[in-house]
């Protein structure tokens, strides 16, 4: 196979130039007439002599070169850089990699310095860069200077900004991405210039960024509508401008800027106003349960005082009213603590009393008290506790309130014929308490909320149960004050476990 060489240059003239020249030398011509073409034939196979022009539409040719000397499949290829400008660019062409430069001047010596770079390119294939034939005599072009000029002006622009541009053609090929879109973006320059747009995010992205252009191409405005997507770790919001307004072939800008902060905190403002939504929705139930709650046993014990005023009441019968009164005032006097409770934590004042504690004497009282309870429902309650137990600094009213808030509700939602147990270990720095009950379970979807004021998980209505719905917040605010944790583990139809602990030495300040 022959020789092959690309000449590329947007001056028709000079493209068929070189053709004539390197043809004569025994080279098969490839014509490209802008780097965006030029990177589309070198992606096949590649040439044995790349000749270019500097200045031309689209991609120039110094990123061009730079391609070709980036890439390990093209990076031996000879590049020619054929320059009509002036001599202070010299330095810049040295620093893109070409292998010679050749200035555009008489054709002439336009011809004689071409074969002279040719054949020095053939006795030092792998040196340096050549001599820059010619260049001293190059003509000043004021068209090609001012145009040098813009294009830097527009580079160090686009540089300097901090949200990443990436510039695409009338057929959506990237042809430029500034500093700040390649850090967005994480891939190199030269993998992402010539790639379709599609291309430089992911297949996810590909029909929201043809939406996005077809909005672009039917909007009558200079930009079209934003887009916001998730790149990788990141969330980007993504615009688009015309270049040229009035010709839509020109191409437009993908203006993108990273709003990963700001999508975290509209996220956490969102996921905060439902929760609030939900706490005041749940504050709207309770006061109304409250409300009827109140209500139940007031109206209990306002009719047993009624009858018991009654002349001709009999011993049994005053006993049995009395009891239900005393049931309901214990009821009403629960509830109201409660609320109490839940105003102190609200306003930063509940406060403990620190004072030696004994845990496991503390839980025989509150079973004891309970015990009845549990034999009414046929339920096995039980305590294990090692002899031996420090002792804890706690307040042993808020402790007793902890353990009758945690064995109360395994009471109600454990079966008849059920079981209860209690247990009591001792670890290096802290006792641990642990509640089980062969109850219903808690689904897996309210675990995380068990512990907030006013949730209760949702039951049937075969199987409501009496309760604020504060108990366990107000568990978890005693246990916390005394510099403990607390916690569930359930599975539904396999019972629940509450574990709380209670530091060895004295409570976090």
């Amino acid at each position: 196979m022959g020789k092959r060489a690309l000449v590329v240059d947007n001056d028709r003239f000079y493209v068929e130039l070189m053709g004539d020249i390197l043809g004569q030398e025994g080279y098969e011509v490839a014509k490209a007439y802008d780097g965006m073409e030029a990177m589309e034939l070198l992606d096949g196979e590649p040439p044995d002599l790349v000749v270019l022009d500097i200045v031309m539409p689209k991609i120039d040719g110094d990123r061009v070169c730079q391609y070709i000397k980036g890439s390990p499949r093209l990076r031996q290829i000879p590049v020619i850089i054929l320059s009509g400008t002036l001599v202070e660019d010299r330095e810049k062409m040295l620093a893109i990699g070409a292998d010679a430069y050749v200035a555009k001047g008489r054709l002439d010596e336009l011809r004689v310095n071409i074969l002279a770079t040719l054949r020095r390119l053939q006795d030092t294939p792998t040196g340096g860069p050549q001599s820059i034939l010619g260049l001293d005599k190059a003509v000043p072009r004021e068209q090609v200077k001012e145009l040098l000029a813009i294009k830097r002006h527009k580079e160090a622009i686009l540089r300097a900004i901090g949200e990443g541009v990436v510039e695409v053609d009338g057929r959506q090929r990237v042809l430029y991405v500034n500093p700040a879109g390649l850090q967005i973006l994480s891939r190199p320059e030269l993998e992402l210039i010539g790639s379709p747009l599609t291309d430089i995010l992911t297949p996810d992205h590909r029909t929201t960024l043809q939406e996005a252009v077809a909005r672009l191409r039917a909007s009558p405005d200079e930009t079209g509508d934003a887009v916001s997507l998730r790149y990788r770790d990141r969330v980007l919001r993504i615009a688009f401008a015309w270049i040229l307004p009035d010709d839509p072939e020109s191409g437009f800008f993908m203006i993108m800027q990273d709003i990963t902060d700001l999508a975290r905190k509209i996220e956490e403002l969102s996921t905060l106003n439902a929760r609030l939504q939900e706490m005041e929705r749940l504050r709207s139930e309770f006061l109304a349960m409250v409300s009827h709650d109140l209500h139940t046993p007031l109206t209990a014990i306002k009719g047993s005082m009624e009858v018991l005023l009654h002349e001709g009441v009999g011993v049994e019968l005053s006993r049995e009213l009395l009891g239900i009164a005393q049931k309901n005032t214990d009821r009403l006097f629960r509830m109201v603590s409660d609320i109490l409770d839940l105003a102190r934590i609200e306003a930063g004042r509940f406060e403990i009393r620190g004072e030696p504690f004994d845990v496991a004497i503390g839980l025989r009282g509150t079973i004891d008290r309970l015990r009845r309870l549990a034999q009414d429902r046929q339920i096995s309650l039980t305590l294990q506790a090692p002899d031996g137990l420090p002792q804890v600094l706690a307040d042993g009213l808020r402790m007793d309130q902890v353990f009758t808030n945690l064995l109360t509700n395994a009471l109600k939602f454990t079966p008849r014929g059920g079981q209860i147990g209690v247990t009591v270990q001792e670890l290096p720095a802290e006792l641990l308490v642990q509640i089980r009950d062969s109850g219903m379970g808690i689904p897996v979807e309210h675990m995380d909320r068990i512990f907030e004021r006013f949730y209760r998980v949702p039951l049937p209505a075969e199987e409501k149960v009496e309760g604020t719905g504060l108990g366990l917040s107000i568990c978890k605010a005693i246990v916390e004050e005394h510099g403990g944790r607390i916690w569930v583990e359930s599975a539904v139809g396999k019972g629940s476990t509450f574990s709380f602990t209670l530091p060895k030495g004295p409570p976090a300040a």
